[in-house]
This record gives structure tokens, sequence and C-alpha cells, in this order.
């Protein structure tokens, strides 16, 4: 029994105290009383097993040595036929324990098995979490990278058309200017002449400035008023999370798909009567005039919003797919404004 514990993988120490306090009854009870007992501070102490000793004292007869004598004789004779008895038992329980060793081997090999095909599928999954994380990380660059980008454009484009404005500004003031001082020429020869006056000596001829037709200055729009327009969308519709996101859904998807295909006059052209974009963004107070920030004219003799090829501006519509997503990525956007 002791080999079988052994084989089941108690350690021997374990497995002799447990066949000495289970009675060495049977292999059943010595398990039991492992498992009982397992958490015990001296289970793997050997079990001390009290020894009878004989002391002959010096005035013990010669007849009561003798059957002393026959009496440890036998014991010996006993124990030696013992010990035949228990070393034929075990190269018996050997024979039969070793297809049991086999199907242990083959149990433990098995068992080895799907701890290693555990263990290495944990460590797969411990590596696509690390390289989602990484994937991740590198999107919130790309994604910081494209917004400082869009946002440096912009600015940039306002710069330019906030110049051009001021100089369209300047060059009106002085042909104004050129303009009244025509007039006040023209006005002191007319009275020279009702009064029968001579004309003053001509000076240098002064040159007539004809009105040239100016560059229209376009309206400069801010990522400000982008944010502002979503966030009154959002205001507008408080009660119905679920609805303000499905609009800004759309509006990113329209956004996207004409910075990507800006020559695609498809995605230029929106049906107001849409049943989907009406549901979605039409019927929404502030969806139509976000769209019209972006550049989007609405033909209400055709219905429909229409963005000209001439008036996309990619780095507004950069800033625009960069608001949006904001917004969305924010739950606590529009909330906490006044």
């Amino acid at each position: 029994m002791l080999d079988e514990l052994e084989a089941m993988g108690f350690p021997t120490v374990r497995s002799i105290r447990a066949l000495h306090f289970s009675g060495n009854s049977n292999l059943e009870s010595a398990v039991d009383w492992l498992l009982e007992h397992e958490s015990d501070p001296d289970i793997d102490q050997l079990p001390l097993v009290p020894r009878e000793i004989i002391i002959e004292c010096g005035d013990t007869s010669n007849e009561e040595r003798n059957g002393v004598q026959g009496m440890r004789t036998a014991a010996q004779e006993r124990t030696t036929e013992e010990r035949t008895d228990i070393g034929r038992q075990k190269e018996t329980s050997q024979l039969e324990r070793e297809p049991n060793a086999e199907e242990g081997e083959e149990d433990r090999n098995r068992i080895l098995a799907l701890y290693k095909e555990k263990r290495d599928e944990e460590e797969r999954a411990r590596q696509r979490i690390r390289n989602q994380l990484q994937e991740d990380k590198r999107e919130r660059i790309r994604a910081a990278k494209d917004l400082m980008e869009a946002k440096r454009t912009l600015e940039e484009n306002q710069r330019k058309r906030m110049m051009e404005s001021r100089i369209a500004d300047q060059e009106e003031e002085k042909r104004a200017r050129e303009r009244i001082r025509q007039r006040i020429a023209d006005d002191k020869a007319e009275r020279r002449r009702s009064l029968g006056l001579p004309q003053e000596n001509p000076g240098p001829s002064v040159s007539i400035i004809t009105p040239t037709k100016l560059k229209p200055v376009e309206h400069v729009v801010t990522s400000e008023q982008l944010r502002d327009s979503l966030r009154n969308l959002k205001k507008n519709h408080k009660d119905d999370t679920a609805r303000v996101t499905r609009a800004y859904q759309i509006l990113l998807k329209i956004v996207a798909n004409i910075v990507k295909n800006p020559a695609e006059e498809k995605y230029r052209r929106i049906r107001l009567s849409n049943p989907i974009f009406k549901d979605r963004v039409g019927n929404l107070q502030g969806g139509i005039e976000f769209l019209e920030l972006c550049g989007f004219q609405r033909l209400r003799a055709s219905g429909y919003l229409v963005m000209p090829r001439e008036k996309v501006d990619m780095a507004l519509l950069k800033a625009a797919g960069v608001e949006i997503a904001a917004a969305m990525e924010n739950p606590y956007f529009g909330m906490l404004s006044k």
C-alpha cells in the first residue's frame, strides 16, 4: 500500500503516517486520512511508535530466562516469516501495479499536455492583449498627429483669409478715396463753368480708376464654431442621447466620404427628402446648420444640399471630422457648457 500511495504522488513520510494512523487497514482509509489531515503541522514527520523492552532482573530463574528466550526466538521466526510473506506480496503487487503505473504515466503525460496547452493559450491571449494595446496606442498617436495637422492647416488658412480680407479692404478704401477726389474735382469744374469762370490749368491727368470685380471674401469658419454647432445639436435633443449619437455618426460619414473622394459628386450632394437623412439629421435642429458650416449650400428649389467642387476645403472638413469624433468620445460633451 505504501508503494501505491507513492505512485499516486503522496510523499513517503506522509504515506507512512497515513498507514499508521489509519490502522494499515486499506488504501482508501489511508487516502481519506491524508486528505483530512493534509494541513496538520506535523504531517511531514514520521510517527513515534512505542517499543517494548524486556529488562531481566538479576534474580530471574533459569526457567524464566529460558522461557523468555524461547518467546524471543519464536518472535524472530515469526518476523522472518512475515518479512518473507511481505516480500512475496510486494512482488505480487509490483507485478499488478506495472499496468497501473503505465496508465498513471499516460494520465500524467495527458495532464501535463493539457496544462501546457492551457498555458500556451493564456500566453497567446496575453500577447493578443499586448498587441491590441500597442495598436491602440499607435492609433491614438496617429489621431493626435492628424488633429494637430488639421488644426495647424485650418489656422494657416484662417490667417491667409484674414490677410486677403485685410488687403481687399485696404484696396477698396483706396479706390473709394480716389472716387471721392474725382467727384470733388468734377463738381468744382462744373461750378466754374456755370459761373463763367475760366477753367483751372489742368494738372497732371488724373487716372480714372474703374472699379474691378473683387474676389468675394469667404467667411472664415473656426473650430470653435463647429464645436458650438455640435454642442447646440446635443443640447436641443439632450433627452434622446441615442438619436444624437446616430446624427453624429451620419455627419462623420458624410464628411469622411468627401475627404476620401472629393471629386465624387454623389458624396457632395444630399437629397433633403431622403428618409434616412431626414430622420437622423434633417429633423434635428442643428444638423443641417453644421453641414452648411462645412461648405454645403441649400438649394431650396431642387431640395438638395450641395457642396460645389471649388468649395471643398479639406482642412475645414478634417477639422469637422475631428470635432465630431471628439464629441462622440466625450460622454460629457455639451453638458457642462452654459
